[in-house]
């Protein structure tokens, strides 16, 4: 072309134009002023010994929103647990006070679960088969658990669970739901994510129906309120990451596995009552019982040898770490009926008592307090003094 490109552009796209005023239009210069090192290491500096996420929203260092959609920018204190229900009453989705998820569900156990070993190995729903059931069935056809749930928001931040039409194939799982992250939102820190806790407190369980395998909440859950399963069918776990002032547990039959990862605090009168066997007591810390609560069991505790269940140990806990690789031994490693990491203490008016027999020793690595308030009628572990083992100091 023989023209240049600008030879039609007309002379006054380019010319400044007077406002209504008569004064030319204002022009801004963009400009960018680089931090300087030193300020730049003294701000990370202080943000890495003031760790309390505030101190970093404030500066914006994470920024707090970047090249996000916007939003309300305002963070909402939730007085209460928030609940969604989901597929028709067999999950739940819960919201806590502190922003933690979690989803409260149904899931359908197997009747062979404890012979086959192929049973488990494609998740809550299975069938006996080696195959994973995830890869051989369709969604469609998976075996639906047996029961609903109904959960409430409780004061305090806690949520009471309401249990229907469970049967001994039916296990309640309280699992941590992973907060999503939405589009444009990659590069934005979750200021609200610093201070979750994923640590959700019950206040009630009740179930119904009387019968249940399973109630999970091994690193997730806090029970601080009654939980009731009054049937007399054996319900195979309960576990629970710590059990609090104000809890209790009724089990009119017998109780498999009694998992805690943190430790047993009953100050409040409650008791925790097994109506026959408790076969395997866990617990990762103190069992601390005063002012009137006990712990009951009707009849004996241990008599069923149990085996590891999720990532809690079972009855053979103590032959773990025993054999070394390339050694022998012909030392025989005992089993448990209760594993208990830290101590015992019992105040006046409270007690551990056992029914009938203990069936295999009562090991404790810590101390025990209050050694005369541990009622044992009848001990079939031979000879009798290794019923209750303690590591530390036996006080009456």
């Amino acid at each position: 072309m023989s023209d240049s490109r600008t030879k039609r552009r007309r002379p006054s796209s380019r010319a400044y134009r007077p406002a209504l005023d008569g004064k030319l239009e204002d022009r801004v210069l963009l400009s960018s002023q680089r931090i300087r090192l030193e300020q730049y290491l003294n701000t990370n500096r202080g943000l890495l010994n003031h760790t309390v996420a505030g101190f970093a929203f404030y500066v914006n260092r994470p920024p707090f929103t970047q090249n996000a959609p916007p939003f309300n920018r305002q963070f909402r204190k939730i007085q209460a647990a928030a609940v969604q229900t989901a597929r028709g009453g067999q999950v739940a989705d819960v919201v806590a006070v502190d922003g933690s998820h979690f989803r409260i569900q149904l899931g359908y156990i197997s009747n062979t679960v404890a012979t086959a070993a192929g049973d488990g190995a494609g998740g809550t729903y299975t069938q006996s088969t080696p195959t994973p059931a995830s890869s051989i069935i369709q969604p469609s056809e998976f075996p639906q658990p047996i029961g609903t749930i109904r959960v409430y928001a409780m004061p305090n931040g806690q949520v009471g669970i309401i249990v229907d039409g469970s049967t001994p194939n039916t296990e309640l799982t309280i699992n941590p739901l992973p907060h999503p992250i939405r589009k444009g939102y990659a590069h934005s820190y979750a200021y609200g994510q610093a201070n979750v806790s994923h640590i959700l407190n019950i206040g009630q369980i009740t179930v119904n129906s009387g019968e249940i395998g399973a109630i999970e909440g091994f690193h997730t859950a806090n029970l601080v309120g009654p939980l009731a399963v009054n049937g007399t069918a054996t319900v195979d776990r309960i576990a629970f990451n710590s059990i609090e002032p104000g809890a209790s547990i009724t089990v009119g039959g017998s109780l498999n596995t009694l998992d805690v990862l943190q430790g047993i605090t009953l100050n409040t009168g409650t008791s925790i009552s097994i109506g026959r066997d408790l076969n395997l007591l866990n617990v990762g810390g103190d069992i601390n019982l005063s002012n009137g609560s006990q712990i009951l069991i009707g009849r004996d505790i241990g008599a069923v040898l149990q085996p590891p269940k999720g990532t809690g140990t079972g009855s053979d806990v103590l032959s773990l770490n025993f054999t070394l690789i390339g050694t022998t031994t012909t030392t025989t490693v005992p089993s448990v009926s209760a594993y208990i990491q830290g101590n015992i203490i019992i105040g006046p008016g409270s007690a551990f008592v056992v029914g009938r027999n203990v069936d295999e020793a009562i090991y404790v690595i810590g101390d025990i307090n209050g050694a005369s308030r541990i009622v044992i009628p009848h001990s079939t572990v031979i000879p009798i003094t290794n019923t209750l083992i303690s590591l530390g100091t036996v006080t009456p």
